[in-house]
């Protein structure tokens, strides 16, 4: 039913949850996990006349980007489940609802409800909700245990 699940994450206790959903489901139909995290371009602002972004910009949110796939590949080694990974830099909106799925022919998004804080979801709105509004693919929301 599902060859290909999508699962972003953020390091929060949603995406993992996420994860081990995907896990599950994963099992159940022999799919392949697509392991992604997105590391966010659109919160940086830069004026006129510059002569383009440090080559370095990036490096310590590659380096958690890392840890967080990384972990998540532990766990899917643990439990036995065929996957790839991804870092990207972009718009993780985008990237998650349109992008990805398109490039590597995504069946479900697994993704957990909200992996950043109220006064960000109020000002930026949540990458879920962007996701289920707009995904031209099914899309799982799981929530955390803990809320």
């Amino acid at each position: 039913m599902y060859e290909n699940i999508l699962v972003p994450l953020d390091g929060s206790k949603n995406s993992e949850q996420a994860l081990q959903e995907a896990v599950k489901l994963a099992k159940q139909f022999g799919s392949k996990l697509n392991l992604i995290t997105v590391i966010n371009n659109t919160n940086f602002y830069y004026g006129t006349g510059g002569t383009g972004l440090p080559a370095n910009m990036y490096d310590d949110q590659k380096e958690v980007a890392g840890k967080i796939i990384d972990e998540a590949k532990k766990y899917a080694d643990s439990q036995g489940v065929k996957y790839e990974t991804a870092v990207d830099i972009g718009n993780p909106k985008n990237i998650i609802a349109h992008i990805y799925p398109d490039q590597h022919d995504i069946d479900l998004i697994v993704i957990g409800k909200s992996g950043v804080d109220a006064l960000n979801r109020l000002l930026i709105g949540s990458t879920t909700a962007y996701v289920v509004r707009n995904a031209t693919t099914k899309v799982l929301v799981v929530n955390s245990k803990d809320e």
